[in-house]
């Protein structure tokens, strides 16, 4: 027997439309492999007038009301942002109604809450397409690791970075050009601050460490730095040294608590995410029964993320049940001051800065790995020291650093890297 789901859009933007071009395409498709014919009944829009090729411009109103109390089952939110977007979600989840949404900022700052509401009222929060696009990380966690402890999950969640990154290795050019280039082929927004200081990835981050651990977590408890000090020097140094330069999301368990980063890494090259190109997204799973999971695709997009949140409204359909989470958070966050090497890289006038640096190093405990002195290649340039340490915590290394700033050796900014495991 056909199950039939009445749905209410809210937003008819990018994805909106995926969303209305995808059921429209496969409802045949859909009804076939799960049981379920899917209706859109109302549809949120700004503007009536705008043109919306392959949308039944009957459908669409500009009053919320009319979507959320047009008898439909469940409620696509795709407005984006904060208010009203929250609204919608607490007025439709009140009145028993499941929910699926792709509002990572309003995830971010609020998911855990909105979690439990759901699970309170017997309905269902989806949220795939808030994270990684068409990835189905979300589900995975939800289901099909539930079986599993979470240890730790580490991600490239923002496609943005990530090519200009790859862009600057594969094509040996400087950040500001890989950024003209992201923003010509639309990888990157006119103002890209969100995703090149990290941002974006960090709330990501959150989304799916509350989901992982079942704890509620502070938006300021994600150390976040971005790439927009990266140079192609550093990327070239990485290279040498036998590693990639990737933007890392890393939520780590200890105990009782979990600590989250999100930064530019130095990455191995046999390292399951140094392969992850272009605009593309990954997340690495470790769980205590089945080890090492990688997820990987398409992160952004119109196609990518409709597809993500047509999985949420069909398996809502095929599963009308909520969803339960754990009883209260079973970890906290806190920042977790672990060894690993380090790649520096100093400004300074004269190579020969390279023995005051390392002695400075080597008197304050962070051993030397290999230490380098660059000459300037113009006159507009910077020479340079380059050093990668041996094991050596943070909180240590800082000091050190310290001592190098009060010399007077350096004569621009530093450079800061961890290496990855």
């Amino acid at each position: 027997m056909v199950r039939k789901l009445k749905i209410g859009l809210l937003g008819c933007g990018t994805v909106g439309r995926g969303l209305v071009e995808l059921v429209g395409k496969n409802d045949a498709l859909i009804r076939q492999r799960s049981g379920v014919e899917l209706r859109i009944t109302k549809i949120l829009v700004r503007d009536l007038d705008k043109e919306r090729h392959g949308v039944d411009h009957a459908l669409l109103t500009t009053q919320p009301d009319k979507v959320l109390n047009n008898g439909c089952d469940l409620v696509v939110e795709l407005v984006g942002g904060i208010e009203p977007a929250r609204s919608f979600i607490e007025r439709s989840l009140a009145r028993g109604k499941h929910v699926v949404t792709a509002n990572k900022a309003l995830l971010a700052l609020d998911g855990f809450s909105l979690m439990k509401t759901a699970e309170a009222k017997r309905v269902r929060l989806g949220f795939e397409a808030s994270v990684c696009g068409g990835i189905p990380i979300i589900r995975a966690l939800r289901n099909g690791l539930v079986g599993n402890t979470i240890q730790r999950l580490s991600g490239i969640l923002n496609g943005t970075c990530n090519y200009i990154l790859t862009r600057m290795s594969e094509g040996r050019i400087e950040f500001e050009e890989a950024l003209r280039e992201a923003q010509a082929k639309g990888f990157a927004e006119a103002d890209p601050t969100l995703d090149i200081d990290g941002h974006d990835a960090a709330q990501k981050l959150k989304i799916l460490t509350e989901l992982a651990f079942s704890a509620q977590v502070n938006a300021n408890a994600v150390e976040v730095e971005g790439i927009r000090d990266i140079a192609a020097d550093d990327v070239q140094a990485a290279r040498e040294l036998g590693f990639v330069i990737k933007h890392v999301a890393t939520a780590e368990l200890s105990k009782d608590a979990v600590s989250l980063s999100c930064a530019p890494v130095l990455l191995p090259l046999s390292h399951q995410l140094a392969g992850i190109r272009d605009e593309n997204n990954a997340v690495l799973v470790r769980g205590d029964a089945v080890g090492e999971m990688l997820f990987s695709g398409k992160g952004a997009g119109s196609l990518p993320s409709a597809s993500a949140v047509l999985s949420d409204v069909v398996d809502i359909a095929c599963h009308q049940g909520g969803f339960s989470m754990s009883p209260g958070g079973r970890v906290s966050a806190s920042s977790r001051d672990s060894e690993s090497n380090h790649y520096l890289r100093f400004s300074v006038s004269d190579p020969a800065a390279i023995g005051p640096i390392t002695t400075i190093l080597e008197r304050n405990r962070v051993g030397v790995a290999r230490a380098a002195a660059v000459w300037a290649r113009n006159v507009s340039a910077r020479h340079q020291v380059r050093v990668l340490t041996h094991f050596v915590s943070r909180k240590t290394l800082d000091t050190a650093l310290l001592d190098i700033a009060g010399s007077g050796i350096e004569t621009g900014k530093r450079m800061i890297l961890r290496v990855a495991d």
